[in-house]
């Protein structure tokens, strides 16, 4: 089992409410929705156990993940108020329902379970029901040894015992895991003594190995077995942490990270999620190459997160002198140009703002910075012709 060099307490997150199952792009008939307010769609029943609502055809279901992000949420409530006994009795009830509603399997004589989906997957052409997650199996497997340790019953442990099952068992046997290989539509690769926990679990279904749902799934195990001393979630536990330090090439855009090997780019939202796992996975396993993604897929989220401000304050600035009120605009280009001093669209329009205030020498001056940086941006170097003959009309 890899050891960290000193002992991790549990990782403890709430799963992001929009996780998604993305596909082949063949498949795909509508785009992920990243959209993150969605709280009315949560609806728990009479029991507390949170079901989702899809609206379409498909209507409140009980989804498996969303049943373990419901009990997260009540653990986490009771964790911070003991007196919480709601939270508590739906917390529990959630854990019965992980227990009474995990489907027994067997292959090749293991014996395990699943919790299926039995509804089709609302945003993609031919995930129809049944079929599985490494995801919501592992956390399933949270919210029953949570359940175990609070109330020590032994049924929530022998069912988190059945669950892990499936992290033995090959996706195309209708297990959650890859063996010895990731592909995409470019090209196979043996990476070894490796697997991947797929998000996505049907046999015959195209493998998808979504970066979030792997090292979510991670995460749990490696809690798992913390808790149990299960040597089998070791090795699951390494054998996916192999994987995920093998193909994090494969993720990297030298932009943005890829959500999946199908093509499709993180959005906003699971770009950080890439950011926030990596680092957790990294205080566990102490492995630099988890930390050094963590980084570069932060610096990504930092230079698109500037260059979307920027652009909001030049369109901002532009809006102002367009009305005439130049002062104001240039304070917007101020405000841009603290973010990045050499952003040449930014460096253009305070000049052209400042030559609309007779401040010619001040925009020849930034005109000349822009193109020191570009030669090439010819609306500063025209803009600069225009002030230059203003200026010497002045003489």
């Amino acid at each position: 089992m890899h050891t960290p060099k000193k002992n991790t307490s549990t990782v403890i997150f709430i799963i992001a409410a929009t996780i998604s199952l993305i596909q082949s792009a063949n498949n795909i008939t509508a785009e992920k929705d990243t959209n993150t307010n969605t709280s009315s769609a949560y609806i728990p029943d009479e029991k507390g156990i949170m079901m989702y609502d899809y609206g379409r055809n498909i209507g409140k279901v009980y989804n498996p993940l969303i049943i373990a992000q419901g009990g997260q949420k009540y653990h986490q409530d009771y964790l911070i108020d003991s007196n919480d006994n709601k939270s508590k009795e739906y917390f529990l009830n959630t854990a019965d329902w992980l227990v009474n509603h995990a489907e027994e399997k067997e292959f090749n004589g293991i014996r395990y379970s699943l919790w299926a989906y039995h509804f089709p997957w609302p945003f993609y052409k031919g995930l129809n029901p049944p079929y599985s997650s490494a995801l919501a199996q592992s956390a399933g497997i949270q919210i029953l040894i949570w359940a175990h340790s609070m109330t020590g019953d032994k049924r929530y442990l022998d069912a988190a015992d059945k669950a892990f099952g499936s992290f033995l068992v090959d996706y195309d046997k209708g297990g959650v895991i890859s063996e010895g290989e990731i592909k995409d539509n470019k090209s196979e690769v043996n990476t070894g003594n490796s697997i991947f926990l797929q998000e996505i679990a049907k046999p015959g279904y195209p493998k998808t190995y979504v970066l979030n749902g792997h090292i979510f799934s991670l995460i749990d195990i490696w809690n798992y077995y913390e808790y149990t001393h299960n040597e089998n979630a070791s090795i699951v536990f390494n054998k996916g942490l192999k994987a995920l330090k093998d193909n994090l090439w494969r993720y990297d855009t030298n932009k943005w990270s890829y959500y999946d090997q199908i093509g499709h780019l993180a959005s906003t939202g699971y770009q950080k999620i890439h950011v926030e796992q990596l680092a957790k996975l990294y205080r566990i396993t102490d492995e630099p190459l988890l930390k050094d993604y963590s980084d570069k897929f932060a610096r990504y989220l930092s230079v698109a997160q500037n260059t979307e401000n920027i652009t909001l304050l030049n369109n901002k600035g532009i809006s102002l002198a367009n009305i005439g009120k130049i002062n104001e605009s240039i304070m917007s280009f101020d405000k841009a140009l603290e973010i990045d001093p050499t952003n040449v669209a930014t460096l253009n329009n305070k000049g052209f703002a400042l030559a609309k205030l007779g401040k010619y020498n001040e925009s020849i001056a930034l005109y000349d910075k822009a193109l020191e940086i570009d030669p090439t941006y010819v609306l500063a170097l025209n803009n600069k012709n225009t002030a230059v003959k203003a200026l010497a009309s002045r003489a």
